[in-house]
């Protein structure tokens, strides 16, 4: 009997990999931090006067989409990073984030996470935490800030928290260094998802600041540019993984265009 439970026990031990719960929150071998690492990895790359990027989001369950993404991400010269724009995981379970991080760091190029509605799921926004960082973060490339925050207000029950006006307007002031501001989100200001009450206060800080030259979303499972509030500021909307397209987004001297590719 003793050697029995021995036998179990070096079982369970083994290599640090076995899952106790489909809600456990990490194992011995999860990444953590990768927002920033892959933002150090950002910064460490020769740029030139074209900030070049990639848009994509719900990779939740398109595993076998996501590669053949990676595939084409990495046939694309020019290319700096790439955005998934939340819904990483479909039900915020940490093994499907570590799957779509598996796919991903097969990119030549660095990728940046953003918390989208399924992450928050279960334990999702403590395991996205862990393994992403931050669900409010910004990094400046090339003179371009990206401010990138959590937009899932139905999570919230629309308490009005989320998203951070406040913050949001913080990061979204002059800054030395910085020429143009691109916000990133994985739910846009103008479906039910978001919360109405903040829906004006944060149409009025994107379309009111000429520096803005984007904000940029996903969730809605289509890939369509839209122009609301009548105003002249894209809301760029990226399709899902499973569909087979993103966005290749560039800037060049404060200028921003978009082309979809499909893969």
């Amino acid at each position: 009997m003793k050697t029995y439970l021995y036998l179990l026990a070096l079982l369970l031990w083994g290599c640090g990999q076995v899952e106790y719960s489909p809600n456990q929150k990490f194992d011995s071998n999860t990444p953590s931090d990768l927002n920033k690492k892959n933002i150090s990895k950002l910064y460490s790359q020769t740029n030139d006067d074209t900030v070049r990027f990639v848009l994509t989001g719900d990779t939740q369950r398109a595993y076998s989409a996501c590669k053949s993404m990676v595939t084409k991400i990495n046939s694309i010269e020019g290319v700096d990073f790439v955005v998934i724009n939340g819904d990483i995981s479909d039900f915020g379970l940490y093994q499907e984030m570590e799957w779509i991080n598996d796919i991903y760091s097969d990119i030549k190029v660095p990728y940046i996470g953003i918390l989208g509605n399924h992450d928050i799921s279960a334990n999702g926004k403590d395991i996205y935490r862990r393994m992403y960082g931050e669900e409010n973060f910004c990094f400046v490339y090339d003179s371009v800030k990206f401010v990138c925050y959590d937009s899932n207000s139905r999570e919230y029950n629309f308490d009005g928290s989320i998203p951070n006006i406040n913050w949001l307007s913080t990061e979204m002031k002059p800054q030395e260094g910085v020429k143009n501001y691109v916000a990133i989100s994985h739910i846009p200001s103008f479906i039910n998802d978001f919360d109405p009450k903040l829906e004006k206060p944060y149409a009025d800080l994107i379309t009111g600041n000429k520096k803005v030259l984007a904000s940029m979303h996903a969730h809605i499972n289509q890939s369509h540019v839209y122009y609301p509030y009548n105003s002249t500021t894209p809301f760029i909307v990226a399709n899902t993984a499973a569909k087979k397209e993103f966005y290749l987004i560039e800037i060049v001297n404060g200028k921003l265009t978009h082309k979809v590719i499909n893969f």
